[in-house]
């Protein structure tokens, strides 16, 4: 078996590990809040009702990009699975493009089961 190119190995575990970490945090959003604001929040500003529409926000898009993340992430893992094919066909020569189109027609014009 051929190998993944390492470009499409990285980003696939980096868009992995990012969904991962964006579908936790619209699953939980309450534990990430409250570790954002303390740290980059000062105490005086609490409010419930603020803290509530924060929380039902990054639950509603948290999804919405986590499965945004995770499609680039199947499709980056396609690309380095059929990276090894579009490569050869790339390197083919004319005549040979010519032949394997030519099988190609020949094998869908017969039905295994005629």
């Amino acid at each position: 078996m051929r190998e993944i190119p390492i470009q499409y190995q990285v980003a696939c575990v980096i868009l992995t590990a990012l969904f991962i970490w964006s579908f936790s945090i619209a699953r939980e959003p309450r534990g990430w809040r409250r570790l954002f604001q303390s740290m980059f929040s000062k105490s005086e500003h609490f409010s419930v009702n603020k803290n509530k529409v924060i929380d039902e926000t990054l639950k509603r898009y948290g999804i919405a990009v986590a499965m945004v993340i995770l499609v680039a992430d199947v499709s980056c893992f396609v690309l380095g699975v059929t990276h090894p094919f579009r490569e050869k066909a790339r390197h083919l020569s004319p005549e040979q493009r010519e032949s394997m189109n030519e099988i190609n027609k020949i094998q869908s014009g017969v039905s295994p089961l005629k």
